[in-house]
């Protein structure tokens, strides 16, 4: 049985007049979008501020026409594109409100208060959002790493994802990088009639032996212990000289060759970190700064869309409760801790009764 009744917003709440959110969330990934359908739908005002230009996170931005196979309810896959876009809809149609192209720079403390909550401020690069509670789900990824001798050229034939084209009708396509994103981008552009050529620093490529396998079953061509040196336009062509002094033409250049990290962000926000620059969290998803959670990548070992839906749907229900029950989760935590304590108590009573 459903935990809540499905609250619909008010259509003509003034969103864009409001003086404070009940929710901001960080990232509009799988996390993010989970967490805002699960606040929206309990009528709570939510607000998604996501740093690049469209929702989906990762499956939009790395598998957009990649089908992911491990999702309950889609025997026959779904691409990242669509999946991104059902949930998305499903959000906006809960009145999820979002602000695109805003990267979080801080969270305040003010003292201001709304209900039993000191409201916190949001500050990103464009804007100041007052709410009660925060949910991060920005993904420990925010942006691709650039290659600066391509970037230099600024040129749209360099790009950071699979380019949604169809066809490449036998163009010739440099792939750079050996992991798994490298090679999945390879496949793709091989199984669209592309000519490919795939650039690796390291003696072998670091991603799967099967997709290593696949590229070569395709007509792929794997370089490796080798890396773009110099690149240039000419004559329509991106031409990219490598460092064991070969030259390729091609007609575009996909980089994947990793990602930057959000550990600069996190530490700005004053919580908590693990040794690997995650953030640390309580069993109820929250940081070390009450009224401020965190989902999916931000800290998990188990990267998957399910697992972030998962934990967005959890966080959000605890910020609901602890919006519209004071103490809520103090007082269950402090519960927790007392059971904690007697089942501690009962196994020191039976290893002593055991040791007489």
């Amino acid at each position: 049985m459903a935990d809540f009744k499905v609250t619909e917003l008010d259509p003509n709440t003034d969103f864009a007049n409001l003086k404070s959110w009940d929710v901001v969330i960080i990232g509009a990934g799988p996390g993010g979008l989970a967490a805002s359908l699960t606040t929206a739908h309990r009528g709570l005002t939510t607000l998604v501020i996501e740093a690049k230009s469209e929702p989906g996170g990762q499956p939009q931005f790395l598998y957009a026409d990649k089908k992911i196979v491990d999702i309950p309810g889609f025997p026959d896959g779904i691409t990242g594109h669509e999946l991104s876009e059902r949930t998305f809809r499903q959000a906006t149609d809960a009145m999820v409100q979002f602000r695109f192209q805003e990267e979080l720079v801080e969270i305040l403390d003010t003292e201001e208060q709304e209900g039993e909550d000191r409201l916190k401020k949001v500050i990103t690069t464009n804007g100041q959002y007052l709410c009660r509670k925060v949910i991060l789900a920005c993904g420990l990824l925010h942006y691709p790493r650039k290659l600066s001798v391509l970037d230099a050229l600024e040129s749209k034939k360099v790009h950071y994802k699979v380019p949604r084209v169809n066809d490449y009708h036998d163009e010739h396509v440099l792939i750079v990088g050996g992991g798994d994103s490298a090679l999945d981008a390879a496949v793709m552009t091989l199984q669209r009639n592309a000519r490919v050529d795939v650039v690796v620093r390291e003696e072998t490529p670091i991603g799967k032996a099967d997709s290593v396998g696949r590229i070569h079953e395709l007509g792929g061509n794997i370089r490796v212990a080798t890396e773009v040196a110099a690149a240039e336009i000419r004559d329509g062509h991106l031409v990219s000289t490598l460092t064991n002094g070969d030259q390729l033409s091609s007609e575009l250049a996909i980089v994947q060759i990793g990602f930057l990290s959000a550990k600069e962000t996190f530490e700005r926000l004053a919580i908590r970190l693990n040794e690997d620059g995650s953030i640390a969290i309580d069993p109820y998803f929250e940081t070390s700064r009450p009224g401020i959670f965190a989902v999916g990548d931000v800290h998990g070992d188990i990267k998957l869309v399910t697992v972030a839906w998962a934990e967005g749907i959890q966080a959000a229900i605890y910020a609901f409760k602890e919006i519209t029950s004071p103490y809520w989760l103090n007082e269950k935590r402090l519960h927790d801790y007392k059971l904690v304590m007697i089942g501690e108590k009962m196994s020191k009573a039976a290893s002593q009764h055991i040791g007489k």
